[in-house]
């Protein structure tokens, strides 16, 4: 039954995630990879309005990649789109129509679950600790926040494969590469990780020779989406958000730093910025968002067993410590100075939750090794005492709102008296950017934040979508939410 269990949890949560889907083109994000996959894969598509209401349809006309900038049929290139996750759909969806979307979403949640429980057999005899591993990974309540196409989602499982072949003895270091490339077309912000792996090869002579062949592997995977940046925004090393052909309202603003001045689409905070600013609909900054969040979903508990966790990890492997340490600060660092937010741009925190568990189940494998020995509960007690209290720290940050978000987003002044205050649901759609923040969301959210629950809780409410299976076989010209002239028109 033991050697069973890891699959029939795979199955479960293949279910599970097939159910939870809750349908493709709903709104913001996920209709980045909804609109390109239907593109791909060379079908037509209709948009329609936030009422449901049919605007206008769209069909291919010349054919790849031309379509994708063909202003004439839709211009995705234009319309802020991204192909590596919609490459990866347009597969399934030409297989199974609409519901290739939901058997892929399930896919990668199964995956999750099968990777982290590889990794955890990689680093750990016990296989209730790997299946610790991989249940705490694969349903973190951020990983259930992600309950349409993201993809974050996607990422998350591939990190772990990742991790699973760097922790093979020997290293697989080419297939490594091989991942890791595609991951950058993928998912091209989990790139940002390369300090990490190189901290980790670097100190022995075979992490050397693995680390060149891991490059080896990486440019033919990665190759095709830097072409693909070469024909759509001009340049092969660029992030498609600086594209400067965007439709909509993009302005540009100034920042700093130790004397060097840019200009840039975004909203960097300080010290980019003069001061410490926040993100309207916030309460905090995103210095102290993402890491709040975190702690939500793993509970402090688990989050001061992930200090623990990396002291025993430090005495144990420091080689090892220094890559799990090296991809949080590497994969939270590339985000925690931003304050052009969103609900959909906090799902980025799901890229570290892979080491963040490891950790966590680390540091409960070594208080239950040691579980008569009361020095190990002292530190965990006083681990628990700083997670607890860099929570309820969060009570007293009183931050200005970042007036510049209102000059990238007019609507929200214009238009806010016709929504009101945003729920939960209401914060991950188009109304955010249409809305300004009230006091009752602010109060909802900093409660929500800084509960200081011991054990996992939920980032949003888990949903009840309507599936109807015959509706999505084999359909085609799904319904796609525009919405790009909500968020960016004047």
């Amino acid at each position: 039954m033991k050697k069973a269990l890891p699959v029939l949890l795979t199955v479960a949560i293949f279910v599970f995630y097939f159910f939870h889907f809750v349908g493709i083109g709903v709104d913001y994000w996920d209709t980045y990879i909804a609109a390109p996959a239907t593109f791909i894969a060379g079908q037509p598509a209709v948009f329609v309005d936030q009422r449901g209401q049919a605007k206008y349809a769209t069909a291919p006309r010349r054919g790849l990649p031309a379509d994708l900038v063909d202003k004439q049929t839709f211009g995705i290139v234009s319309q802020d789109q991204r192909i590596g996750a919609g490459v990866t759909f347009a597969i399934a969806y030409l297989a199974w129509g609409v519901l290739g979307f939901r058997l892929l979403y399930a896919g990668f949640g199964a995956m999750t679950f099968l990777l982290s429980f590889a990794v955890g057999r990689r680093l750990w005899p016990r296989r209730e600790a790997a299946v610790g591993l991989g249940l705490l990974v694969a349903l973190n309540p951020l990983m259930l926040a992600m309950d349409r196409l993201n993809a974050n989602f996607i990422a998350v499982p591939i990190l772990m494969g990742l991790l699973a072949l760097l922790l093979e003895k020997p290293s697989r270091w080419l297939l490594a590469g091989l991942v890791y490339g595609a991951l950058g077309g993928i998912r091209n912000e989990a790139i940002v990780l390369a300090p990490a792996l190189a901290l980790y090869a670097l100190p022995t002579r075979e992490g050397r020779r693995g680390l060149a062949l891991m490059a080896a592997g990486a440019v033919p995977t990665i190759a095709p989406y830097l072409a693909w940046n070469k024909f759509a925004f001009g340049k092969c090393l660029i992030h498609s958000s600086q594209y400067d052909s965007f439709v909509g309202f993009r302005p540009e603003f100034a920042h700093r730093l130790f004397g060097w001045q840019f200009k840039i689409n975004g909203l960097f905070n300080w010290p980019f910025h003069d001061h410490l600013v926040r993100t309207p609909h916030y309460p905090f900054p995103t210095y102290w968002t993402l890491p709040l969040v975190l702690i939500l979903c793993f509970g402090a508990a688990l989050s001061a067993a992930m200090i623990v966790g990396w002291i025993a990890q430090w005495r144990a492997d420091r080689r090892l410590s220094g890559l799990l340490t090296g991809w949080i600060v590497c994969g939270l660092g590339l985000f925690l100075f931003q304050e052009n937010w969103e609900e959909p741009k906090t799902t980025f925190a799901a890229l570290v939750i892979g080491p963040l568990a490891v950790l966590a189940v680390r540091g409960v494998a070594w208080l239950v090794e040691g579980a008569r020995d009361k020095r190990r509960w002292l530190v965990f007690a006083g681990a628990l005492l700083i997670v607890e209290g860099f929570v309820f720290s969060a009570r007293l940050l009183d931050v200005p709102v970042d007036e510049r978000w209102y000059e990238r987003f007019p609507k929200a002044k214009v238009e806010a008296a016709t929504i009101g205050c945003l729920s939960d649901e209401q914060r991950r759609e188009w109304m955010f950017f249409h809305t300004d923040e009230c006091a009752a969301e602010l109060a909802e959210q900093r409660r929500k934040l800084t509960g200081g629950a011991l054990w996992p809780r939920l980032y949003y409410p888990l949903p009840r979508p309507e599936v109807d299976l015959r509706a999505e076989w084999l359909r085609r010209e799904p319904p796609i939410f525009d919405v790009w002239d909500h968020i960016y028109g004047y």
